[in-house]
């Protein structure tokens, strides 16, 4: 919400502070029965005052709701026309709350293909919340069973869309491309070995400190590039800190075979660089091999 909106809520709140004054027995029955005796002309005034600033400010997010789909101002109103008719009814009020964020929840599941039978779910609420008292146990245990579930969906897409993206031209190029670049270093360089997961590596000296292969903090100075020369990181000499479940897969299978002191090259293949991901900011597509040129500063 912008700035207007934001005020407006403050203010709200201020006048809401107020008004719950008397109910705190900070000041006389008397007085505030005085001070309540607002005219009706002020009344109508605020009221015509706060429809019109609220107005103002819904309307300028109104462009922002329309980024997600089409809102008609005639539903928004009649939305707030629902909440109104509950009159003062708390009951129905929080039933509101809870109702938008229930159909919230059932967005963002048919966002990963998930389409909710809401007839089916409110006779499960119902079922749930009638109740006369709650089973901590079972509670979680549906819970549980929920996010599971939920979980389960949201892997099987992950690896639908990542199946997808690996069988891209784009990605099959990628991957074409390392295998040919690595196979042409070794025939250039026979010191250069491949590993059963596919990394290149030329150790230049192993390093005769703590080894790197149980250790998690480490000072690394090192160049990170594609396979055209193209620098993504570059440490100055004193070298970078970092852990080594922060680096790539590939670049952490090399790492391990090293220790302090310890200078290295590796050729790390796309599946076990950034993977279908990439980094499309860096400009490192899908599968894309990555090249390391590190030195094992410290070990922790």
């Amino acid at each position: 919400m912008n700035k207007l909106f934001t005020a407006a809520c403050v203010a709200s709140l201020a006048l809401a502070s107020l008004s719950s004054c008397c109910g705190k027995g900070s000041c006389a029955n008397d007085s505030c029965d005085a001070d309540a005796a607002v005219s009706q002309a002020v009344v109508d005034s605020i009221s015509m005052a706060q429809g019109t600033y609220i107005g103002q400010a819904v309307l300028s997010n109104y462009p922002m709701m329309q980024r997600e789909g089409a809102v008609s101002k005639e539903d928004i109103i009649k939305g707030i026309q629902t909440v109104f008719g509950a009159n003062d009814n708390r009951g129905t009020q929080i039933g509101i709350q809870f109702g938008l964020q229930m159909l919230n929840e059932m967005k963002q599941l048919e966002g990963l293909g998930i389409k909710v039978d809401r007839s089916v779910m409110l006779s499960n609420f119902k079922k749930a919340f009638l109740q006369d008292s709650i089973d901590q146990e079972a509670a979680q245990s549906a819970y549980a069973a929920y996010q599971g579930m939920v979980n389960k969906v949201q892997a099987e897409q992950k690896a639908r869309e990542e199946a997808r993206i690996a069988a891209s031209p784009e990605a099959k190029a990628n991957v074409a491309a390392g295998e040919e670049f690595l196979a042409a270093a070794v025939a250039a360089d026979p010191a250069i070995q491949k590993s059963a997961s596919g990394l290149g590596y030329k150790v230049e000296t192993a390093g005769d400190g703590k080894a790197v292969d149980g250790a998690t903090r480490l000072k690394l100075k090192y160049v990170e590039k594609k396979i055209d020369g193209t620098e993504i990181v570059k440490t100055n000499d004193s070298g970078r800190t970092t852990y080594i479940n922060n680096v790539t897969p590939g670049f952490a299978e090399g790492l391990k075979m090293l220790s302090k002191g310890g200078k290295a090259v590796f050729y790390v293949p796309g599946e076990i660089a950034y993977g279908v991901a990439g980094i499309p900011s860096r400009n490192v597509g899908p599968n894309e091999m990555m090249v390391y040129e590190v030195e094992v500063i410290d070990v922790e």
